[in-house]
């Protein structure tokens, strides 16, 4: 595994909502917290929004099973302690709104259907400014916790948070010359969501890494994406089946055919 290295000592893990990191580097967060490595998961898209509510955000509440008087991201950030909690890790909770809650510069909303188990992104264009002002709090948090190495989402299937999150910490990471390397979003992968991963100018993919691990630890981060009852509805069942896919999904990837999961460095 990559964090049995003396140089990553301290790990941030830029997650962009709420699962994300668990979902996608579980394992990996896990096992480096096993072997002495302190972790923090930061998400960014984790704020409370005042209602009135998207139609889209208003659906994915009742698919969440709650009420439209529940105040869903709380709700959704206790799922999330209890999960990190779970692997063995420390969280910090950004005040930045999911896109089912935000607008666009024209007064509609961001997101405007749902499509499978993923946000439609009929609203193309990646909001600079957002993507500055998550940078700036990343910042922050680096500033706080020192990582000697920070991990998020390679945005393979293009949501458009991910996207956002993912330079954000490319930007900060380079700002506070801290290496980064970067996740296979999941499930994205899983639902033939994966598309090419387009990072900005001055960064680019190295290869690839695929990390095995024990039964002990994937066993682990199941429990911990158990702890996302909100999200299951939408990600498991009958049909989905979401852990077997997981486990089928990676071991299809793996070349000893073994449980893991796959990051890559950025170089620039």
């Amino acid at each position: 595994m990559m964090f049995r290295n003396p140089e990553v000592s301290r790990l941030l893990a830029i997650s962009p909502h709420l699962d994300d990191a668990a979902l996608s580097f579980g394992a990996g967060v896990a096992e480096a917290a096993q072997d002495g490595v302190k972790v923090t998961v930061y998400t960014v898209f984790a704020g409370t929004a005042p209602p009135p509510y998207s139609p889209v955000a208003e659906e994915m509440h009742e698919v969440w099973g709650l009420s439209p008087e529940d105040d869903a991201p709380l709700y959704r950030r206790k799922e999330d302690a209890a999960a990190l909690g779970h692997l063995g890790v420390d969280h910090r909770h950004g005040r930045f709104l999911d896109s089912i809650y935000r607008r666009s510069p024209d007064g509609r909303w961001l997101t405007d259907r749902v499509v499978g188990p993923t946000q439609d992104e009929r609203r193309p264009g990646i909001d600079p400014d957002l993507v500055a002002e998550i940078r700036d709090d990343i910042k922050s948090v680096i500033e706080e916790i020192d990582p000697t190495l920070v991990v998020t989402c390679a945005a393979v299937g293009g949501n458009r948070d991910h996207v956002t999150a993912r330079n954000a910490a490319l930007f900060a990471a380079r700002d506070k010359n801290v290496p980064i390397r970067l996740w296979e979003d999941l499930p994205y992968a899983l639902f033939g969501k994966a598309r090419a991963v387009e990072l900005p100018d001055g960064f680019g993919l190295g290869s690839p890494d695929f990390a095995p691990v024990g039964a002990e630890v994937r066993t682990r981060k199941f429990e911990a994406v158990a702890k996302y009852p909100s999200q299951l509805g939408m990600l498991d069942g009958p049909e989905r089946n979401l852990f077997a896919r997981l486990e089928e999904y990676s071991r299809k990837t793996s070349p000893q055919h073994e449980y893991g999961e796959t990051t890559w460095p950025v170089v620039h």
